[in-house]
C-alpha cells in the first residue's frame, strides 16, 4: 500500500470551519441567483400579461371606433334624395364607410361597411362600383365572414347588367366552394335566373326542380316551383 507523504505547509490544510464558511456563502449566492432569475420570470410574466390587457383593450376600442363610423355612414345614407345637401350627405356616408373598411379591415364593421357600400352601388344602379367593392373584398378575403354575401353580390351586380355568362360563372364557383352555406338556395335560384337569361332553359328549369326536391315547403321551394311554371309557358 502507498503511503502518501504528509505535509506540514498549513495551506495544505482543511480548516474544518472555513470549509463550512464557503459552503455557506456558495449556497446563498446561489439562493441569490435563483431569486434573480425568479424575479425577471414574474417580470417577464406581468410584462406579457400586460400586454395581453392592452391587446384586448385595443382591439375592443378599434371595434368600437369602427362601429361608431358606421353607424354615422348609416345614418348619411338614409336618404333617397340625389342632389343638394342630402346628396352631399349621401358622399359622405360613402366616404366613411370607405373609410371603416381601409381602417378597420380586420373588425366586424369593416365587413358589414363592404356589404353596405356594395349594395348601396347596386340600388344606385352603379353596378361597376358595387363590383369593385364586392372583388376587392373577395381579393383579400376569399373565405372571409361575407365571402358568401359578396359573391351573391358580385354575381347580381353581372346579372342586372345581363351580363349572364359572368353571373353563371360566379354562382356556380360560389356554389362549389360554399356547399354548405346555409344560404345556398338563394345562390342556387340566382343561378338559374341566370341561366334563364342566357337561354340555357334545360338547365334553368333542372335546377329548379333540384331546388324543390332539397327544400321543400320553404320559400325557396315556391320561388322555384313558380319560376319552373314560367319557363314552361316561354319554353318552345
Amino acid at each position: 500500500m502507498v503511503l502518501w507523504p504528509r505535509t506540514s505547509n498549513s495551506d495544505f490544510q482543511i480548516d474544518p470551519r472555513r470549509s463550512s464558511t464557503d459552503t455557506v456563502t456558495r449556497l446563498a449566492v446561489m439562493i441569490t441567483d435563483w431569486w434573480k432569475w425568479a424575479v425577471v420570470g414574474v417580470v417577464g410574466l406581468l410584462v406579457l400579461a400586460a400586454a395581453i390587457v392592452a391587446y384586448s383593450v385595443w382591439g375592443s376600442k378599434t371595434e368600437t371606433d369602427a362601429a361608431t363610423l358606421l353607424s354615422k355612414a348609416a345614418t348619411l345614407l338614409e336618404t333617397n334624395s340625389t342632389g343638394g345637401p342630402e346628396a352631399a350627405k349621401r358622399e359622405e356616408g360613402i366616404r366613411l364607410l370607405q373609410e371603416v373598411i381601409n381602417r378597420y379591415p380586420r373588425s366586424g364593421a369593416a365587413a358589414e361597411a363592404t356589404l353596405r357600400l356594395g349594395a348601396h352601388y347596386y340600388s344606385l344602379g352603379n353596378f361597376n362600383e358595387a363590383r369593385k367593392v364586392f372583388t376587392a373584398y373577395l381579393e383579400k378575403n376569399p373565405n372571409g365572414q361575407i365571402a358568401f354575401s359578396a359573391g351573391l353580390g358580385l354575381g347580381d351586380a353581372f346579372l342586372a347588367e345581363r351580363n349572364y355568362e359572368k353571373a353563371i360563372e360566379i354562382y356556380t364557383r360560389l356554389i362549389d366552394q360554399f356547399p354548405k352555406e346555409p344560404l345556398l338556395p338563394e345562390a342556387q335560384l340566382h343561378l338559374a335566373t341566370a341561366y334563364q337569361g342566357a337561354k340555357r332553359v334545360t338547365e334553368a328549369r333542372a335546377l329548379y326542380e333540384k331546388i324543390v326536391a332539397a327544400y321543400p315547403n320553404t320559400g325557396w321551394a315556391q320561388r322555384a316551383q313558380t319560376e319552373f311554371y314560367k319557363s314552361s309557358l316561354t319554353s318552345p
